[in-house]
């Protein structure tokens, strides 16, 4: 979050961010923030509403991002990876599958690490796509 932060103020770019409860770090850098009540698609719902053609929007849910670029909307996730959308529809798939196997007590869940490697290859991407356009 900090990596976005501190792009959008240096190059003064209109972020918005969406959550189910006061983020902090959001709260006292300025960026415009939106709370939305709990729920499961509450946040989706409200984003795809307002999410218009050439914004760039960073999310780990694959069904929003499908949204999203339905909507013309450049969907990237919080490591820098830009999502296209055959892409998203086989993670969706795959994500089911991996569901439904760790229900059998067939795969333990996955512990994905955020690092500096992936805030700095999120960084480079973010802006890549702020210079294209």
């Amino acid at each position: 979050m900090s990596v976005l932060l501190n792009c959008a103020r240096r190059r003064g770019l209109d972020v918005h961010v969406v959550a189910d409860r006061p983020i902090p770090a959001v709260r006292d850098s300025g960026i415009s923030m939106s709370i939305v009540s709990a729920g499961k698609t509450t946040s989706d719902d409200f984003i795809l509403s307002r999410a218009r053609s050439g914004d760039i929007a960073v999310t780990r849910d694959f069904t929003l991002g499908i949204g999203l670029i339905g909507n013309g909307v450049t969907v990237m996730n919080d490591s820098g990876r830009v999502w296209e959308l055959q892409e998203l529809k086989a993670r969706v798939e795959e994500a089911e599958l991996m569901l439904a196997i760790r229900r059998g007590g067939i795969a333990r869940k996955s512990s994905i690490r955020y690092d500096l490697e992936a805030s700095l290859k999120f960084e480079t991407s973010l802006l890549r796509l702020i210079e294209g356009i």
